[in-house]
C-alpha cells in the first residue's frame, strides 16, 4: 500500500572549527519480501545513499541534502526579472553576441545544456574581484555614467558570487558576460538566487545549473523579450509643393576651408586631417565638428608630415568663429580617441551627431560604429556593432554613457539623422544602410522624440509591409545607390537626400534625390540629379594618382544660409606607407575634407 516512512539519523556535528558545521552520513535501505516463491533469500538491499548535513550560516537554518545531485536554478522571466532573464539567456546561447568580445569562440557555461555547472562562491574578496573587474568592462562599453544615477547596474553571468565570474573564471575573456540592465531587475534577481542558494542548501564549491523560463513556465526563446511585429502604418502624405530640386551656382573651396587648412598648417598638437566631418550647432552657438580618423599635428615646417604622427581613432574640432580647438581623449602628453578602443584589434567610427532633451537637458549624442580588424588583409576587417555616445556638454572629453543600438541586422546605423525639431512629426529619423562594395541600400529608423538611446521605443521602416515595424530584423532596405554616409534634409516643404552614388565602384558623383516624407519613397530626375562630380578620385583625377578616393557626401545643415547650402565630403589615399614618401606624409592636405557650396530651388 502507498505510504510514506521517516527515519531518523544521528550524525556528528562536525569540526567545531568549520564554521558550515558539515557532517556527512549514508543509509541503505534493506527490505524483506514476504512470502518470496522465487527463492529461500527475502532481503532486497537498495543503493547506498551519502547525505550532507549542515547548520552553515551561508544559508539558513540546519538541513541535509544530496550533495553529489547537481542542482537547478530556473530563472523564471517574470516582468520584474525580464532584462536579466534576457541577459542569462543571452549569454548561454548566443555568447558570441555578448561583451567582452573574444578572438576565440565564446563559451559561456552553466546551461544544463553546456554540461558545465556554476560552482557558489563565498569568499567576499573574491566576489569583490568579479564585480570590479565587471564593472571595468562595463565603465568601458557603456560609459563612466551608465549607472544613470544608480537606475542601471553592471550585471555579470555567470554571477559574481561563482567559481565561474569574471576574475575567477580566469584571465580569457571567453567565459563571461557582461550588460547594464535595470537596477531594479538585478537586485530581484540577487534575490530569487539567495532563495535558491537557501532553499537548495548551496554552500561554498556546491555544483548547480542555470537554465530561463518564460513568464509560463515554458522554454525561454530569444524573440520572448523582444517585441516584434508592425509598430505603426506607414503614412505617406502628399507635399504641398510637388516640385523636384535643381542644384544651381556650385562653388568650391567655400568656407571653412581655410578655417581648416590654417589650422592644420600652425596647430601644435591639433588636428592635421580627418573623416567624417559631420556637424553640429551647439546651444551657444559654436560649431561641433564630428571626426573619425584624426592626424595631430604639428606638421613639419615645410608642410608635410612627420612619420612620428599622432592618428587617433576619433575627435571632435570646435568652432568659434574662425578659432578652431581639438578635444582628443587620453591626456594632453598622450592624446587618443574620444570613443577609445574597448579591445585590441577593435575601434570606433563616427556617425551622425545631434543634441538630445533628456529630462530637460541637453546633451550631445553621436552615433558610432565599431568594427573588427580580423586579419593583415587591408580588407580584413568587419562592422561589429551600434553604439551611441551620450556627452555632457560641460565635458566633451569622454561620454557620459554608451548605449548598443539595434545591431542584429547587420545594418550600419549613423549614416544621417533627421531630429524631431526638422522632421515634422516628432519623430528622430536614424538612417544607416545595408553595406556592400556597391549598390549600397539604404535603411531607415525612427524613435519618439530626441533621445536615441530609448531602443525600445525605435521601429524600422519596411515599404512593402506597410508597416513602421518593432525589431530591426523586420525593417526592409528601400533606396538602392547611397553610400555610408549621406544626409537628409528639410526642402521646400518635402526632404532631399545628398549622397555620393554607390551604384558605381569609388564613384566621384554626388546626387539628389526628392520626397514628401522623411522616409521615402525617394526619386530624382535621371538627367538633374548631380549635385557635384569630385575631381579627386582615380588615375584621371586632379592628383593623378590611382590610389585617392573620395567618399562621405553629405550636407551640414550648421552650415546653411538661407537658398545656399554646403556639403563635404573626403578624399583619402590606400597609401598607407608610414614613411617619408607615402601620401599622407609627403602631403597632408590630402586627406581634409572640401567644402562645396550650391543653391537649390524648384524646377
Amino acid at each position: 500500500m502507498a505510504g510514506h516512512t521517516y527515519f531518523d539519523f544521528i550524525v556528528p556535528a562536525g569540526s567545531l572549527t568549520d564554521t558550515d558545521k558539515i557532517a556527512y552520513g549514508d543509509f541503505m535501505i534493506k527490505a524483506e519480501v514476504l512470502g518470496n516463491p522465487i527463492n529461500q533469500d527475502s532481503w532486497i538491499s537498495g543503493p547506498e545513499n551519502g547525505f550532507r548535513c549542515d547548520s552553515s550560516p551561508k544559508v539558513h537554518y540546519h538541513g541535509c541534502v544530496y550533495p553529489d545531485v547537481i542542482s537547478q536554478f530556473w530563472l523564471t522571466a517574470t516582468p520584474d526579472v525580464s532584462e536579466e532573464a534576457e541577459h542569462v539567456w543571452k549569454a548561454q546561447n548566443q555568447p558570441a553576441l555578448t561583451l567582452p568580445p573574444s578572438g576565440t569562440p565564446k563559451k559561456i557555461p552553466g546551461s544544463r545544456a553546456s554540461g558545465e555547472p556554476l560552482q557558489r562562491m563565498v569568499n567576499a574578496a573574491d566576489k569583490k574581484a568579479n564585480n570590479d573587474k565587471s564593472a571595468r568592462y562595463c565603465r568601458t562599453y557603456w560609459g563612466r555614467g551608465y549607472s544613470q544615477n544608480n537606475t542601471m547596474q553592471c550585471d555579470e553571468y555567470p554571477f559574481q558570487s561563482t567559481y565561474q565570474g569574471s576574475a575567477m573564471g580566469g584571465a580569457a575573456t571567453s567565459h563571461f558576460s557582461v550588460d547594464v540592465i535595470s537596477t531594479a531587475h538585478n537586485r530581484k534577481a540577487g534575490e530569487h538566487l539567495d532563495k535558491f542558494y537557501n532553499d537548495q542548501r548551496i554552500l561554498d564549491q556546491d555544483r548547480f545549473y542555470v537554465d530561463v523560463l518564460r513568464a509560463d513556465g515554458q522554454p525561454y526563446g530569444r524573440g520572448d523579450a523582444i517585441p516584434v511585429g508592425p509598430a505603426a502604418p506607414i503614412e505617406y502624405p502628399q507635399c504641398e509643393n510637388s516640385s523636384m530640386p535643381e542644384v544651381k551656382d556650385v562653388t568650391t573651396k567655400s568656407p571653412p576651408t581655410d578655417t581648416f587648412q590654417n589650422y592644420a598648417r600652425n596647430t601644435p598638437d591639433g588636428w592635421t586631417g580627418g573623416d567624417s566631418t559631420y556637424s553640429v550647432t551647439l546651444p551657444d552657438g559654436r560649431r561641433l565638428w564630428v571626426f573619425s580618423d584624426t592626424f595631430l599635428g604639428p606638421l613639419n615646417s615645410d608642410g608635410t608630415r612627420p612619420t612620428n604622427a599622432k592618428l587617433v581613432n576619433s575627435t571632435f574640432v570646435v568652432q568659434n568663429g574662425e578659432q578652431l580647438t581639438t578635444i582628443t581623449g587620453g591626456t594632453k602628453e598622450n592624446p587618443d580617441a574620444i570613443m577609445p578602443p574597448t579591445e585590441p584589434g577593435y575601434w570606433y567610427w563616427a556617425g551622425d551627431a545631434m543634441l538630445a532633451d533628456i529630462n530637460g537637458t541637453k546633451y550631445l549624442q553621436v552615433m558610432y560604429q565599431e568594427y573588427h580588424r580580423f586579419g593583415e588583409g587591408a580588407w580584413d576587417w568587419r562592422f561589429n556593432r551600434n553604439v551611441v555616445a551620450t556627452f555632457s556638454l560641460d565635458d566633451l572629453r569622454e561620454p557620459e554613457r554608451i548605449d548598443q543600438l539595434p545591431s542584429s541586422a547587420n545594418v550600419v546605423w549613423g549614416s544621417a539623422l533627421l531630429e524631431a525639431s526638422r522632421s515634422g512629426d516628432g519623430y528622430t529619423y536614424i538612417y544607416g544602410l545595408s553595406d556592400a562594395p556597391i549598390n549600397k541600400k539604404m535603411r531607415v529608423a525612427r524613435v519618439k522624440g530626441t533621445d536615441l538611446s530609448r531602443v525600445d521605443g525605435w521601429q524600422f521602416f519596411d515599404m512593402q509591409e506597410g508597416s513602421w515595424m518593432r525589431d530591426e530584423r523586420e525593417g526592409a532596405a528601400s533606396l538602392t545607390g547611397v553610400a555610408n554616409e549621406y544626409s537628409v534634409t528639410p526642402w521646400n516643404g518635402g526632404f532631399v537626400l545628398i549622397s555620393q552614388d554607390s551604384t558605381e565602384a569609388f564613384s566621384g558623383k554626388i546626387r539628389i534625390w526628392h520626397s514628401c516624407n522623411p522616409y521615402g519613397p525617394y526619386a530624382s530626375r535621371v538627367d538633374h540629379n548631380l549635385v557635384y562630380h569630385m575631381p579627386e578620385p582615380g588615375p584621371y583625377g586632379s592628383y593623378g594618382d590611382g590610389n585617392i578616393i573620395s567618399y562621405n557626401a553629405h550636407v551640414h545643415p550648421s552650415l546653411q544660409q538661407g537658398d545656399v547650402w554646403t556639403l563635404s565630403y573626403n578624399v583619402n589615399s590606400m597609401d598607407n606607407r608610414v614613411s617619408w614618401d607615402g601620401a599622407h606624409y609627403r602631403d597632408p592636405g590630402i586627406y581634409r575634407p572640401r567644402f562645396v557650396s550650391f543653391r537649390l530651388e524648384p524646377s
